[in-house]
């Protein structure tokens, strides 16, 4: 059984199998509780540690002096009144980036975080930690040995999984960087037209993140008979959590855990009252 399975009671079987119980899949907060708090911020992360999200997920980039720091865009002027790139600029000058303002005076001077920092928080409590692996130009083949240089420093309560859309970094971690769990991020339709058994093992991998625009009941079969979690991300409408319930996946990536779970518990009791 994967370390993911170990942890949390779930693996090729669905919840319901794997412990005799109606359970329901894992509440995933997707960069952090970003509906509450500046998205790949320690804000959002404790927020979502601190409404009982199941796991947490948020992304990781590359300073020009190679330190990884969250957030989800390379280009700076996206959530930054600041222009240039994250990957152009050294860490020193993102400590001092104030990335909470876009969401609002109460978070402004709020800081990127380091991959250290946020690892720091999220060690002490018992979550699932999802850290997606963002492909740079240039940064690509050291992007993977990096980020687990730094993750294994950490003796985590709950499980880590790495996560990346790029396959460079993916082929990395399965052949160098073994240690740690990984996830494939799935955002087109080609994996579908790719023999599921042979792309898992390939790539080594312990989970699948399907965008809810790909993600159907044969693939979610497929990998659950390779002892492959699911993670569909990202919904966060009624549709798009009962789309999720029917498929069967084992997490739910969302922007707002609390609905999200308040929703998945009403599911449940009219399923079963």
């Amino acid at each position: 059984m994967c370390y993911i399975c170990h942890m949390f009671g779930t693996g090729s079987q669905s919840h319901t199998e794997a412990s005799g119980k109606n359970e329901l899949p894992l509440i995933i907060a997707h960069r952090g509780a970003r509906r509450e708090a500046p998205e790949n911020t320690l804000p959002a992360i404790q927020r979502a540690i601190e409404i009982g999200s199941d796991g947490v997920e948020f992304d990781v980039l590359l300073t020009s002096d190679r330190v990884p720091v969250l957030g989800h865009n390379d280009d700076l002027s996206i959530l930054t009144p600041h222009r240039g790139y994250v990957r152009a600029t050294p860490f020193s000058a993102m400590r001092q980036m104030d990335v909470g303002s876009h969401f609002g005076p109460a978070f402004a001077g709020t800081n990127a975080p380091s991959l250290t920092d946020a690892l720091e928080l999220v060690s002490r409590h018992e979550i699932l930690t999802i850290v997606e692996i963002k492909a740079q130009p240039g940064m690509v083949t050291q992007a993977a040995q990096i980020v687990v240089e730094i993750a294994s420093r950490f003796k985590m309560r709950g499980p880590i999984l790495l996560s990346s859309s790029n396959l460079r970094i993916l082929h990395a971690l399965a052949r160098h960087h073994s240690t740690l769990p990984h996830a494939l991020i799935l955002r087109r339709h080609s994996f579908t037209f790719f023999p599921a058994k042979l792309f898992a093992k390939l790539l080594k991998l312990e989970a699948l993140h399907p965008s809810l625009r790909v993600v159907n009941k044969r693939m979610v079969q497929a990998m659950h008979k390779q002892g492959c979690q699911v993670h569909a991300w990202t919904a966060n409408e009624p549709r798009e959590l009962d789309l999720c319930l029917s498929l069967g996946v084992d997490g739910i990536i969302t922007d707002d855990p609390v609905f999200a779970r308040q929703y998945l518990k009403r599911s449940a009791r009219r399923r079963h009252g």
